[in-house]
């Protein structure tokens, strides 16, 4: 796992967004390919089903357990997501998130920082599982507002760095868990192609993967 004094572990989601922001469209790889500005994004990922989110009460454990047991990794660890509202306001949660590739599918794995009730703090305290499954989509607000025509409201509205938004509907009375939209731009398809290639050329034992330095 990360070692809790490296820069590494320590890396907010905002500090990492702005340097792959910085590296352009295309970011390297974990093996010593050059910087591909011109790499694949995700566009055709959009209106897809693209993320399932389990909310575990200890990362580095059950990082293990994946890389290990059902051989998914490396993971990409960020040790502190905070969100903020339209405002500029943080919400009032902080969570770790650990992000890795298995073929085409896309796991997400939450820890909440705190003890603060949240939408992740009730799963947590069930000893954590499912959460969410996640939509990219090109018009949040459009996403948000056919949720709530179908019944299922808005749980929340963030915004994280450089720019970017997402937002949770509750849809437990349909799905069994919330919905996730992730407004897409180059920095969200540069990032899943980052992870995607790490997957890609994982060496099987490697827990974590390098940030884009």
């Amino acid at each position: 796992m990360t070692n809790p004094s490296s820069p590494m572990s320590r890396r907010s989601f905002g500090t990492v967004a702005a340097t792959t922001a910085a590296l352009g469209v295309g970011v390297s790889s974990c093996s010593d390919a050059d910087t591909d500005v011109d790499a694949p994004q995700a566009e055709h990922l959009i209106n897809t089903i693209y993320q399932t989110c389990f909310v575990v009460t200890d990362l580095e454990a059950s990082i293990k357990e994946w890389t290990e047991k059902l051989k998914i990794g490396p993971f990409l660890v960020f040790e502190s997501f905070v969100m903020n509202d339209k405002d500029g306001a943080p919400l009032p949660f902080d969570i770790k998130i650990g992000l890795a590739y298995s073929g085409d599918s896309f796991i997400e794995l939450i820890q909440p920082n705190d003890d603060r009730p949240s939408i992740y703090s009730e799963v947590a305290a069930n000893g954590g599982g499912f959460h969410h499954i996640a939509k990219l989509t090109s018009d949040l607000d459009a996403s948000i507002a056919e949720s709530e025509a179908a019944g299922h409201p808005l749980a929340v509205l963030g915004h994280f760095e450089p720019g970017n938004r997402l937002a949770y509907v509750d849809a437990r009375s349909t799905y069994g868990g919330y919905m996730e939209y992730v407004e897409y731009n180059e920095f969200i398809g540069g990032l899943l192609h980052y992870m995607r290639d790490a997957a890609e050329n994982w060496d099987g034992v490697t827990p974590t993967m390098p940030f884009p330095e």
